[in-house]
């Protein structure tokens, strides 16, 4: 098949009859499959003009297609610029497709005249589009008979024109695997010869013309390392493809940190705000406080509201505290008040008491960290036929909530999809992470899928041993200025993350606040502007990761955040026994994927931890 954006139509509701068969129809006959990408609606112009379909041929250049659900007996006049149809038993003047067509080909010229690598630089052509733009009226519902017999035939160029015979199974064009019938359709309707693009360009070209498959992700302030300046602008292929083919119903996600399943989430928002128009109410739920403003923003960057008329953004007990219409404390309660607050707005949503309307789709964001409890009350929040999307990485499990799918009616069986590659951290950090958990290291195989631009190469993690807590103290702020002054990195992709809990077989409890208030204290002291995340519930719901400081930030509040370098601080202190001891490998293992660029990890006590990680770097 050819690359369709998106990647089918069928569930549609607005794209007519005609225009899916012709999806169908571009789908199988642009051949070699390979040299064809097919937009369907694809914005364009400043007025963001919508024509039916736009295919690009690496060999050709760009088609601009129009689609006409016609009968030709509807069609009961015509002139150059209008057609009248009946429709209803009521005459309606329509534009002249070939006009509208030529309408879409000149405000595409004007939008990508503005790209300076699709523009020719030659002497005879200078400033000219390098890329040859052609046009189609498509009736799918007119014969070749009905079009030779009719008069306006004039006003549309056969050449111009696929029909009902064009577009059959049985005709001439599909049966002829080999493209040779379909390239010789098109080739007559391009101004001049394409000499073709890099990969890169055609790349660019696809942002352009499916901006769904970007996202925007807030700039951080600061200027920044010129090699993480780009940042991550998109989608991959697979995940493109991905978050498109989600089809209604429930379905699964699962994949490593830096995968992009939040990104796809994201994606999902604005392609069913886009294309289902049913879907009028979306919930995007995950369970850290701190990564809530995170997600509202990456939601805003893709031009979507937030909030009760638009997307609505919240952690799960805020959740609660307005289904049940009264205040939770969301920190600082032993686990069995959560799983009393957890209750009773399950019991709340089942009695139809909730002060919450059910909503059209649900999104689920670290579903890992959610029991059983959670999800029901989650799906019961759920439209009857509502969409549910959750996003997981079991190696990221910190609370240890072990349920089925089946059992608590989440219907995903044959629609869990797996994201495979990593393209947010370093190779060399990505490496040393799956070795920590015991994965077997698939990198070679993954980079050799990845687009150019998103193989990043770095540093090996640090593993830095000192004599004492004030030494490591003394380092980090030596070093934080440093890399600050010299290195490039920004204030706002740094952070230090820390750990200041005592940990049992099913729980933790904060030991030592101590540790962090050192460490904010030794920074500010020191001239770096700094804020800690974690240091209470609001510092967390106010947490802006564009703000120009350094970030001071636990391990549970920093899952789904990721920064440029982690200094990893006060893992030294952890025991691992037979009954933490692969809970605890998860958190530390969530605390190193948190790095994209750098990861450095001071410690003072060489423990059983400290030596496998050591192990793990060593490869």
């Amino acid at each position: 098949m050819a690359q369709m954006h998106p990647y089918d139509i069928g569930d549609y509701e607005d794209a007519t009859q005609g225009e899916k068969r012709v999806f169908r129809f571009l789908e199988e006959a642009a051949r070699p499959h390979k040299d064809f990408i097919c937009w369907y609606e694809p914005s364009i112009g400043s007025s963001g003009k919508e024509p039916d379909f736009i295919l690009f041929g690496k060999k050709f250049g760009l088609i601009i297609f129009e689609v006409k659900d016609w009968t030709s007996q509807q069609i009961i006049s015509y002139n150059p610029h209008q057609f009248t149809l009946l429709i209803s038993g009521k005459p309606e003047k329509k534009t002249n497709p070939d006009k509208q067509a030529k309408g879409y080909v000149d405000a595409l010229q004007e939008r990508l005249k503005a790209v300076p690598e699709f523009v020719s630089n030659h002497p005879q052509y200078m400033g000219n589009l390098q890329i040859p733009i052609g046009r189609m009226v498509v009736f799918p519902n007119i014969s070749k008979g009905e079009y030779a017999e009719s008069n306006f035939k004039w006003f549309i160029d056969s050449e111009r024109c696929l029909l009902r015979d064009d577009l059959a199974a049985a005709g001439e064009i599909l049966c002829d695997t080999s493209g040779r019938r379909f390239h010789e359709r098109i080739s007559k309707i391009f101004p001049f010869s394409f000499t073709g693009l890099t990969p890169k360009d055609i790349e660019k070209l696809s942002l352009i013309l499916w901006p769904e498959g970007r996202i925007e992700l807030p700039p951080r302030r600061g200027p920044g390392k010129v090699r993480f300046q780009k940042e991550v602008s998109s989608l991959d292929e697979s995940q493109a493809r991905l978050a498109l083919r989600l089809g209604p119903g429930h379905q699964i996600i699962k994949g490593p940190p830096g995968s992009g399943k939040t990104l796809v989430l994201v994606h999902r928002c604005r392609h069913l705000c886009k294309y289902n128009p049913r879907v009028k109410t979306i919930l995007f739920v995950c369970y850290n406080i701190a990564l809530v403003g995170y997600l509202k923003r990456l939601v805003q960057e893709k031009g979507l509201g937030i909030g009760t008329n638009g997307i609505d953004v919240c952690h799960f007990y805020e959740l609660c505290a307005r289904i049940l219409g009264e205040p939770v404390h969301y920190e600082n309660e032993e686990a069995e008040y959560y799983d009393l607050v957890t209750q009773e707005a399950l019991e709340t949503v089942l009695k139809g008491r909730s002060r919450v309307e059910p909503f059209d789709a649900v999104l689920v964001d670290e579903g890992q960290d959610f029991d059983e409890g959670m999800l029901r009350t989650l799906l019961n929040l759920l439209k009857p036929g509502g969409d549910l999307v959750i996003s997981l990485d079991a190696y990221q499990d910190l609370y240890r909530r072990k349920s089925s799918w089946k059992s608590l009616g989440i219907k995903a069986g044959g629609r869990t999809r797996h994201l495979k590659r990593v393209y947010r951290s370093t190779v060399e950090i990505f490496d040393s992470t799956q070795r920590f958990i015991g994965e077997t290291t698939r990198s070679k195989k993954q980079l050799a899928l990845l687009p150019h631009d998103f193989a990043f190469h770095g540093e090996v993690p640090e593993l830095r041993r000192f004599e004492s807590m004030e030494k490591i103290e003394s380092f980090l702020v030596h070093d934080l200025n440093r890399c600050i002054e010299t290195e490039g990195y920004r204030r706002s992709e740094i952070a230090v993350i820390y750990d200041d809990k005592v940990y049992g077989p099913s729980r933790f409890a904060y030991d030592n606040r101590a540790l962090p208030m050192r460490i904010l204290n030794k920074l500010e002291t020191s001239g770096i502007p700094s804020g800690w995340i974690s240091q209470d519930v609001r510092s967390k719901e106010m947490y802006d990761i564009t703000t120009d400081r350094v970030s001071l930030i636990s391990i549970h509040s920093s899952k789904g955040l990721d920064f440029d370098l982690v200094y990893l601080v006060g893992i030294d202190h952890i025991r691992l026994t037979g009954d933490t001891k692969e809970a605890l490998v998860s958190l530390v293992y969530v605390a190193m994927t948190r790095a994209k660029y750098r990861l450095v990890i001071p410690y003072v006590e060489a423990t059983d931890l400290i030596k496998k990680i050591r192990q793990c770097l060593s490869g």
